[in-house]
C-alpha cells in the first residue's frame, strides 16, 4: 500500500523523533504501532485489533508459537537471575577486588571489554550480553560509565561478526547471497567484501581511540545512568570467591557455544562449520546455555546463600530484565509493521535504484555511496540490519552487474550501511541488548552512542566515495584513517576531560 509513497517513512521517523523528545523508548515504540494501525485501518476497532495482533504476533504467528522470541525473553530473565546470584554470593565483589589489583583505571577496564568483544564473535546477541556480564563489575569499580560500556559492546559485537564469515552473521549473509553471483562463489564475494567494509573497521578503530584518549563528548557526559534502577534488597555476602563469577560466565560461554553448534548440526545434519552456523537456533542456544550456567551457579553458591534469599534473587532478576523484555517485545512487534505492512525498506530501496538509473552521475562513482546511504537509512528506520541485508544485497548485486562495477565493493557498502543504521537506531534489537548487557537504559545508550557512530559513518562514506572514484580500496583507507584520526584527535583536544566520579548517577 505504501511501497511507492513517502508516507511509509512516517512511522519510523515518528518513533525516532519521540525517542529524542520524550526519552521513553516504550512509549515511542507503542505510539508508532498505534499510528501505523490507524494508517492501515479505516475503523477504530480495526486499528485496535491490529495493535493486538501485532504485539501478539511476537509470541504466536501463522498458527505457530514463535519459540525463538520466547527463548530470548527467557534467556534475558535467566541472565538477570544469574547476575543477582553472582552478586549475592559475593562473586562480583571478589572479582572486582581481584581485578582492581591488576586493572586500576577506566581505560584498562574498557580495554578488557574491547578485547572480550572481539574474541566473542560467534553471535551478536551472545556477544552483547556476555561481554556485559564480564566487564560491567570492573567498569563500575573503575568509575567508567555504563553508557561508555554499552558503546564499546555495541561497536564490537556487530562489526566483528560482520568481519568474520565464521559467525551467525556470515552464515546468514551467505544464505541470502546464494544464487546472486554467476561467475564466482558467494563465500568468495563475502571474503573480498571484508576488506572493503570501511564502517566495520573504522567502528573498531573509533572504539580504540575513544578508550585510549578517554574521549567523553558532551552527550556522553550529560547522559549517565538515565533510567537505571538498582535492586538492593539483598546485600552481597562478604568473603566471596572470584570463582563464583568466573565459573558461571565460563559455563555460560561454553554451553551457549555448545548448543549453537549442536542445534546447527541437528538442523543441517552436517559437520560443515558454515552450514551449522547457518542453521543454528540462537534463541534455543541462549536459553538452554543459560539454564545450564544457572544450575552450575546455584550448585557452587549453595552453601553461601540462605534458602529464603533465592526468592528475592529470582524476583530482582526478573524485575531487572523486565524493561529490556518490554522494549524488545515492542521493537520486534514494530519491525514487521515497518518492513512488511508499510514497506518502508522497499520504498527506500526503489528510491536508490531510481537515482542510479537516472544516470545523473556515473554509477561507478556514486553506487557505493548510494548503497551505503540507502542501507543505513533502511536499517535506521526498520531497526534491523538482517532485514536490510535481505532487501539491499540483491539490489546491490544487480546494480554492480548492470553497471560493471566492483561487486565486492557494492556488497561491502550494503553490509557497512546496514551495520551503521542498526547501530544508530533506537529500535534495533542489538541496541537494546547492548544496553541490557551494559546495565544502562536504551535511551541513554542510543543518545550517547549516536555522535561516535555517526562520525565513523561519515568517514566510511567518504572512503566509499574515494574508492569508487579511484577504484582503490587502499586510497579509501588512507583518506578514511586520516578523517578518523583527525576527528577523534579533535574530540580528544576538547572532550578528553576525565569523568568526575561524583558526576555519576550510579556507583
Amino acid at each position: 500500500m505504501y511501497a511507492d509513497s513517502a508516507l511509509s517513512l512516517v512511522v519510523p521517523l515518528c518513533v525516532i523523533a519521540l525517542v529524542f523528545i520524550t526519552r521513553r523508548v516504550v512509549f515511542s515504540l507503542f505510539a508508532g504501532i498505534v499510528l501505523a494501525s490507524f494508517m492501515l485501518n479505516d475503523s477504530f476497532f480495526g486499528a485496535l485489533e491490529y495493535v493486538f495482533n501485532v504485539i501478539a504476533g511476537v509470541f504466536y504467528s501463522d498458527g505457530e508459537v514463535q519459540s525463538n522470541a520466547l527463548y530470548v525473553f527467557g534467556f534475558l530473565i535467566l541472565l538477570g537471575i544469574l547476575t543477582q546470584l553472582m552478586q549475592c554470593s559475593g562473586g562480583m565483589n571478589a572479582f572486582v577486588h581481584w581485578a582492581r589489583v591488576r586493572v586500576k583505571s577506566a581505560r584498562g577496564s574498557e580495554f578488557v571489554a574491547f578485547v572480550a568483544g572481539i574474541v566473542i564473535f560467534i553471535d551478536d546477541y551472545f556477544n552483547a550480553l556476555t561481554v556485559g556480564q564480564i566487564a560491567r563489575p570492573l567498569n563500575d569499580a573503575n568509575h567508567s560509565t555504563r553508557e561508555r560500556l554499552a558503546y564499546i559492546i555495541d561497536s564490537t559485537s556487530a562489526p566483528i561478526c560482520i568481519l568474520m564469515p565464521i559467525s551467525s552473521w556470515g552464515a546468514y549473509i551467505l544464505g541470502i547471497m546464494g544464487g546472486l553471483f554467476e561467475e564466482t562463489s558467494s563465500f568468495s564475494v563475502l571474503a573480498q567484501s571484508i576488506w572493503g567494509n570501511y564502517y566495520a573497521w573504522f567502528a573498531l578503530l573509533g572504539v580504540f581511540l575513544t578508550i585510549w584518549w578517554q574521549i567523553n563528548l558532551p552527550v556522553m557526559r550529560h547522559n549517565q545512568g538515565v533510567g537505571i534502577e538498582e535492586f538492593d534488597e539483598i546485600k552481597p555476602h562478604s568473603g566471596g570467591s572470584v570463582w563464583l563469577l568466573v565459573i558461571p560466565i565460563a559455563a555460560l560461554i561454553f554451553f551457549v557455544g555448545f548448543f549453537i553448534f549442536y542445534s546447527g548440526f541437528q538442523e543441517s545434519k552436517s559437520f560443515n562449520l558454515i552450514e551449522m552456523l547457518a542453521n543454528a537456533q540462537t534463541g534455543f542456544s541462549l536459553f538452554w546455555g543459560g539454564i545450564c550456567a544457572l544450575v552450575i551457579s546455584v550448585i557452587i553458591a549453595w552453601n553461601r546463600i540462605e534458602r529464603n534469599e533465592y526468592f528475592l534473587i529470582t524476583k530482582d532478576g526478573f524485575l531487572s530484565m523486565l524493561p529490556a523484555n518490554l522494549i524488545l517485545i515492542l521493537a520486534w512487534a514494530i519491525g514487521p509493521v515497518i518492513k512488511e505492512d508499510l514497506q518502508t525498506g522497499i520504498y527506500l530501496a526503489n528510491l536508490s535504484k531510481d537515482f542510479l538509473a537516472s544516470g545523473v552521475l556515473s554509477a561507478n562513482v556514486v553506487a557505493p555511496i548510494v548503497l551505503f546511504v540507502s542501507a543505513s537509512f533502511i536499517a535506521f528506520c526498520t531497526g534491523t540490519s538482517w532485514g536490510t541485508f535481505a532487501i539491499m544485497l540483491p539490489i546491490g548485486a544487480s546494480i554492480a552487474t548492470i553497471n560493471g562495477i566492483d561487486m565486492a565493493l557494492s556488497v561491502s557498502a550494503v553490509l557497512a550501511g546496514a551495520v551503521y543504521g542498526d547501530h544508530a537506531s533506537p529500535i534495533s534489537d542489538t541496541t537494546i541488548l547492548s544496553a541490557t548487557g551494559a546495565g544502562c537504559s536504551v535511551q541513554s545508550h542510543f543518545i550517547t552512542q549516536l555522535p561516535y557512530a555517526t562520525t565513523t559513518a561519515l568517514a566510511a562514506l567518504v572512503s566509499f566515495g574515494v574508492a569508487g572514484i579511484s577504484d582503490s580500496l587502499i586510497l579509501g583507507y588512507c583518506v578514511g584513517f586520516f578523517l578518523m584520526f583527525g576527528s577523534f584527535y579533535g574530540y580528544k583536544r576538547f572532550f578528553s576531560k576525565p569523568l568526575d566520579f561524583k558526576e555519576l548517577k550510579i556507583a
